[in-house]
């Protein structure tokens, strides 16, 4: 066999491998790829309006601080297939799952489509709009206050240390009532008690958390090599 065909070979594995793993072909939900495109778009969307000191904090306060290691996530199929299984049990609380953050969303009717996707991480992120965090905590260390002002979904959202999300959908009926139910997973997962939802500084000036980071400076975040 010659060089140049199994360079071509290779290429074409390689091309599948990346095909099917951007399409979660095994994880049971009904996204199309642009769901999950939208999805991971939304949320660095909003991560790099709060790392560069966009994003309004509070009611009646300024701008939430700037971040200086925030990172940009990427979507995960391995999320993605657990967050469609709880999904699919038409149950609106908590999984559970150790070591995972998690985000739910619900809707009534069930909307039998994909249009919650793009509803959920708006809904999640307004809680910092709405209730903020630095009139509770200046420095955005995590705390209780912080967390039973009702903002736990965005600052999993804004876990600076987040670097991949995947999600699930299922439209539920119970009786007369039906649901649509939004599952999003993190790792890693956030909302420690006594630890910094993100350190306060110039955009990616601190991306050291994964040995090789680099930074889109454009978006203002870390990159997880």
């Amino acid at each position: 066999m010659s060089l140049q065909c199994l360079i071509t070979l290779v290429s074409v594995a390689l091309f599948v491998s990346i095909e099917a793993q951007e399409n979660c072909a095994n994880s049971g939900s009904p996204f199309a790829m642009s769901d999950r495109k939208g999805l991971v778009d939304a949320h660095n969307k909003f991560r790099s309006s709060n790392a560069r000191g966009l994003e309004k904090d509070g009611p009646n306060g300024g701008n939430a601080p700037k971040a200086s290691n925030m990172y940009k996530m990427s979507y995960s199929c391995e999320l993605e297939a657990i967050a469609q299984a709880w999904a699919n049990k038409c149950l609106y609380k908590h999984s559970g799952h150790d070591g995972l953050g998690e985000n739910l969303y619900t809707v009534w009717p069930a909307q039998n489509n994909n249009s919650p996707l793009q509803d959920a991480p708006a809904s999640w992120w307004s809680e910092l709009v709405e209730d903020g965090v630095g009139q509770y905590s200046e420095d955005f260390t995590m705390t209780d206050d912080v967390f039973n002002a009702g903002t736990g979904h965005y600052t999993q959202m804004a876990w600076a240390r987040t670097t991949e999300v995947g999600c699930g959908i299922s439209h539920c009926r119970n009786g007369r009532k039906s649901q649509s139910i939004v599952v999003c997973n993190y790792r890693e997962q956030g909302n420690y008690i006594d630890e910094k939802i993100y350190e306060i500084g110039e955009p990616c000036s601190n991306c050291n958390e994964f040995t090789g980071s680099t930074c889109s400076r454009a978006e203002g975040l870390c990159v997880k090599p």
